[in-house]
């Protein structure tokens, strides 16, 4: 191999080495795991599903990932970097794509979540399946706005109960007073 070409490669895995280092540092989630035991078609539908989550997937050899994964807490666990590997990169909602992760790993037993970064801090696949066992944000936000909507909800149901109260006191009077007379 020449000197030109091997100049080549290598400026081609520092450039990729740099775009993975950007999607990391955009990512508000990432996801690796080992894709034992997944085909192609299978991987292909899965990178659609993801998609709709404002995420990605990317197989990345280890070499390339760990050099990418420097100056995270990722670069200390060198034992994540062994067999093959996928990334999922989350950009938005980090709960929906771990969901994600988690249904597809479901249905390919022989596949398994290896640790990620969450918001830049190291999580173990156990805390990647806690996140994905977390409400959706829509979820979330459906009970906060329950929650901030019952004490005005409770005060117009007390308000509604005094006339109506009245009204049946008032009624109650009536017939009273139509049995007297």
């Amino acid at each position: 191999m020449s000197e030109a070409v091997m100049r080549r490669s290598v400026l081609k895995k520092q450039q990729l080495v740099e775009e993975i280092k950007e999607k990391i540092d955009k990512a508000k989630l990432m996801v690796i795991f080992d894709f034992t035991g997944i085909d192609a078609n299978a991987m292909a539908d899965f990178r659609k599903e993801i998609k709709k989550n404002n995420a990605e997937i990317k197989v990345i050899k280890n070499t390339i990932l760990y050099r990418a994964c420097n100056g995270t807490e990722l670069y200390d666990k060198i034992d994540i970097f062994k067999g093959p590997s996928a990334v999922v990169f989350a950009y938005e909602d980090v709960v929906a794509a771990a969901k994600a992760l988690k249904e597809f790993l479901k249905e390919n037993e022989a596949a398994k979540v290896k640790a990620g970064l969450v918001e830049g801090s190291f999580v173990s696949a156990e805390g990647i399946d806690a996140l994905a066992s977390l409400p959706s944000r829509e979820e979330l936000l459906a009970q906060l706005f329950a929650t901030m909507m019952a004490p005005v909800t409770n005060f117009v149901r007390v308000l509604n109960a005094v006339p109506q109260k009245a009204v049946m006191v008032l009624n109650a009077i009536k017939e009273e007073k139509e049995k007297q007379g």
